[in-house]
């Protein structure tokens, strides 16, 4: 018999689906949801990529591999998430539809005109689904948008709005209808192989003993993961701490620079912002105890022979120093060696000059003096001979100093003695290092009688406790019409009270999502099995089997599923959470890891009643027909 035209496949596809609305509408929402999540991670991925872009003048500068690998992997489990329903609900839809299929083959359509019957379908339902999820995906991110762009190191004017593009929509589309055409692809297989008599009598499909396959993997799967992302957002929730965070992160109770300085995404670094008119504001303030200034200039270091020699016998003679030269100055052409015999012949190394009051010689850390102790005299460093060298912030193991306490250095033409290495707390050096530097700190008069008069890169303030609220009041009030931002403790807390919340939603979101998917997948599976078996409870009744003799043994074929999920989603949360979910956590500050578990503990008890309604509802559905009637029915 001679196969059907293209055309009539088209319309036997799209009637099928008119007829089968309640059916089909299960498949597109899942499709929606599938849209929602990858629409949401492009629209806020794409509007970040925007801004660094904009601050970074076109180019990508710097892409952290931690934020690429959570990217990566985003995508993997959004894909992975939307297949398993997919998959199923089609697989689902394949079964219920396999005698329309076996009819179709019996008069004339081949295997590949069902499978093309089949992908129509899919394409029709992501042609209404797909720009429904991406417009309810494109909101949700723009309004997470905001709580990420605070965290955003850009100079961008449009900071944290949405940045729409073609790319964005391009690559929601493509991944969504990826992920519906990989879902689709092994039930549009089974379709073209299988024969009209099989497709008569199919039930589903069935192991070589003839027992029908178990669909527990992929449900379990499916429930299993979204309660593993929503324990572990949970967990990261839980352990974020920003009183402690704040002690940490301030150095002075306030700290005030341009705002522009720690910006990275800011080219140009306004390294004198600290005017005169702010510094005398700021003396008339009662409150504060302690003012102390950093001042900074950005040039070359001259040494001598005798010091230069103990610099290469000491530094430049270290792997680690080695092959921090390799990584950021040779090139194809330029070894290691040849960098070594360039400096040799200079005897310069770029760094900074620091000007630092008393106040900021107090924040310095990992002192070490020429006379052996880990404190300043001040008396003495003030006195107008004396430097203080940088540390040398790459070394991997304890310290790898440049120079060393005794040291004679130079400074435009005049000779300072090293009186101690220290470092200079993070937060409010100079925010823009090199591989290959060497800063020097000189006393405050010191530097302004080299340099002449200059304003401050940060001026750092602490104030009496019971003063703090309203200190806070004035100059945020006076930093507001300015080019100055100030850093606190309550500034710090609040910033970071919203990167917790942001991880917070993001989790819950997809996490909530997650779980919509899973309870669907169960629910589904466990009617459509109900319902294929009609005639096998139907035989189970009129032999004497009674009704709730049925519904137990539904009711425990869903208790299994919830036993393996429970198991596995311990299981996983447990692992996930001492090593991904930890290591993510001790990387970011403002959060001290507790193991939870708390989440399963309050989620687990509702998906067990979901688990037993779900298979009830499904029975009491198909009794509504008579023993007779279903027994007619093959």
């Amino acid at each position: 018999m001679s196969n059907i035209s293209k055309k009539a496949v088209k319309r036997l596809a799209s009637g099928s689906m008119k007829l089968n609305k309640g059916k089909y509408s299960v498949m597109t929402f899942s499709v929606i949801l599938t849209t929602v999540l990858f629409s949401s991670f492009f629209t806020i991925l794409g509007s970040v990529l925007s801004e660094l872009r904009d601050s970074s003048m076109g180019q990508y500068n710097y892409l952290d591999p931690t934020a690429f690998l959570i990217c990566v992997a985003a995508l993997v489990i959004f894909i992975f998430s939307g297949y398993l329903i997919i998959y199923n609900i089609f697989d689902l839809n394949v079964v219920a539809d396999m005698k329309e299929y076996g009819l179709l083959k019996t008069i004339g359509t081949s295997g590949k005109q069902i499978r093309s019957m089949v992908k129509h379908r899919a394409r029709y339902i992501c042609l209404f689904a797909i720009p429904i999820g991406l417009v309810i995906g494109c909101g949700a991110g723009g309004r997470l948008l905001p709580m990420i762009g605070r965290f955003i190191n850009t100079a961008c004017v449009n900071k944290g709005h949405v940045h729409m593009s073609i790319w964005i929509i391009l690559f929601t589309v493509l991944f969504a209808y990826f992920t519906v055409a990989i879902s689709s692809g092994k039930p549009c297989r089974r379709l073209s192989r299988i024969s009209p008599v099989e497709a008569a009598r199919y039930t589903g499909r069935v192991k070589k003993n003839g027992k029908a396959v178990s669909r527990r993997i992929p449900l379990v799967l499916s429930l299993t993961l979204s309660l593993v992302v929503l324990n572990s957002a949970y967990t990261i929730m839980s352990s974020f701490s920003t009183e402690t965070f704040a002690e940490e992160y301030t150095v002075a109770d306030f700290c005030v620079q341009d705002a522009l300085l720690d910006n990275a995404g800011a080219k140009e670094k306004n390294v004198n912002a600290i005017d005169s008119t702010f510094l005398t504001e700021l003396s008339m303030q009662e409150a504060a105890q302690k003012v102390g200034n950093l001042y900074l200039t950005h040039e070359d270091h001259v040494f001598s022979s005798e010091v230069w020699s103990g610099i290469e016998k000491r530094f430049f003679s270290d792997e680690t120093v080695k092959m921090q030269i390799e990584s950021f100055y040779t090139d194809e052409g330029y070894s290691v060696n040849a960098y070594l015999k360039e400096m040799h012949n200079k005897r310069t190394m770029e760094g900074n000059t620091y000007g630092i009051s008393e106040p900021v010689a107090g924040k310095l850390e990992d002192v070490l003096t020429m006379d052996g102790t880990a404190d300043i005299d001040w008396g003495k460093f003030n006195s107008g001979r004396y430097v203080i060298a940088e540390r040398w912030q790459y070394a991997s193991d304890g310290f790898l100093d440049i120079v060393c306490p005794g040291d004679k250095v130079e400074i435009r033409g005049r000779e300072y003695t090293v009186y101690a290495l220290a470092d200079i707390p993070m937060l409010i050096e100079y925010p823009v290092y090199a591989s290959i530097e060497c800063s020097l700190i000189l006393p405050e008069d010191e530097y302004l009688a080299v340099y002449g008069e200059c304003k401050p890169m940060r001026t750092l303030i602490d104030v009496e406790d019971k003063k703090e609220s309203s200190f806070e009041e004035w100059i945020s009030s006076y930093t507001r019409n300015t080019s100055l931002s100030y850093t606190s403790k309550q500034s710090v807390t609040e910033d970071n009270k919203a990167f917790g919340d942001l991880f917070a939603i993001a989790g819950i979101l997809v996490a909530v999502i997650l779980g919509i998917i899973g309870v669907m997948n169960f629910g589904n599976t466990m009617i459509a099995s109900v319902i294929s078996r009609s005639h096998e409870l139907a035989v189970l009744e009129a032999v004497g089997m009674t009704v709730r003799q049925q519904k137990r043994s539904l009711i425990r074929e869903g208790l299994e599923f919830f036993t393996y999920t429970s198991v596995f989603a311990v299981l996983l949360s447990g692992i996930i959470n001492v090593t991904a979910v930890k290591t993510l956590v001790d990387n970011l500050p403002m959060f001290s890891w507790k193991f939870s578990l708390t989440a399963l503990a309050i989620c687990l008890p509702v998906i067990l009643v979901i688990i037993l309604m779900i298979p009830a509802a499904a029975y009491k559905r198909i009794s509504k027909r008579s023993v007779v009637e279903r027994l007619r029915t093959e």
